[in-house]
């Protein structure tokens, strides 16, 4: 039987508590490794729950700028669910962040706290992933337009990509990206750098995102080229469903297996139009 609830308390995330904070994720049956969080928690600040010297409980929250910040990896132990405990967590994340628009990706479990505590439901994520992808042949790149690897010397630009497409200052985590990547691709029109993806490890495999594009065929052209090398292996990409690449995910062998709520407290960001968009997301958590 669980302890009490009065006997469960909250502190800072410090590394010593990802071995723990990745077994909860595997209970919960997320695909996360241990290396996945680990530079998540690099990249930002958590609180976990501790029950008796164990952890019960974690949440993270990373800021991109000045005023945006997502949530993420909220994860309690199923012995001590219904105790407030996700809520306790969440509610030390946000309390000073009052004036940022927060981000986060919620479960169907996950949303009625969510909503309780200020977030409205933007939209849903499609989550596209098979174990082996099969072999087709390249699409055809929009005319005019060229793909190269992408360099740390692109790194403010692809930033600048980022910001107009998301809203976050996210520059931190592209460099990480980027120097971890398995692939990076930049997409040049009339040799002006006007989108980008990568694919890197994470989870069960290869991870696709994220992906800026200004139209849907340049993010067609950057995600088949990522495709191209992993013919038989585990691949995932996470879209937004309102961007209408689902369909086309699904005829590349990757079919939909969840879809999750965008929920967001605050002004949610309207990227221009005819700017460029987020098709793929890096994860659900940075996001």
């Amino acid at each position: 039987m669980p302890e009490e609830k009065q006997s469960i308390h909250l502190r800072p995330m410090i590394e010593r508590d990802l071995p723990a904070a990745f077994g909860l994720s595997q209970q919960a049956r997320w695909p996360h490794r241990l290396e996945d969080w680990q530079q998540a928690w690099a990249l930002g600040a958590g609180v976990v729950a501790v029950a008796n010297g164990e952890t019960v409980g974690t949440a993270l929250r990373w800021l991109w700028g000045e005023n945006r910040a997502t949530l993420g990896l909220v994860i309690v132990d199923e012995r001590y669910r219904g105790q407030g405990i996700a809520r306790a967590m969440v509610q030390t994340l946000v309390a000073p962040l009052a004036d940022y628009q927060l981000h986060l990706v919620a479960t169907e479990q996950g949303k009625p706290l969510y909503r309780q505590l200020g977030f409205i439901e933007q939209g849903r994520l499609e989550q596209h992933q098979c174990r082996e992808l099969p072999a087709r042949e390249a699409e055809p790149s929009p005319e005019g337009v060229t793909l190269r690897p992408a360099s740390p010397r692109d790194l403010s630009t692809l930033a600048e990509l980022d910001f107009a497409a998301c809203g976050m200052r996210r520059q931190p985590l592209l460099e990480t990206l980027l120097s971890s990547a398995g692939q990076a691709l930049v997409l040049e029109r009339r040799g002006i750098v006007v989108g980008f993806a990568m694919r890197r490890r994470f989870g069960h495999g290869n991870m696709i995102g994220p992906v800026v594009a200004p139209e849907l065929a340049s993010a067609v052209a950057l995600i088949d080229a990522l495709c191209r090398p992993c013919t038989g292996q585990f691949v995932r990409v996470d879209t937004p469903q309102a961007n209408s690449l689902g369909p086309w995910l699904v005829a590349r062998g990757l079919p939909r297996v969840d879809t999750p709520a965008i929920m967001v407290r605050g002004t949610p960001h309207r990227p221009d139009p005819g700017a460029v968009q987020t098709f793929a997301l890096v994860s659900q958590a940075l996001s």
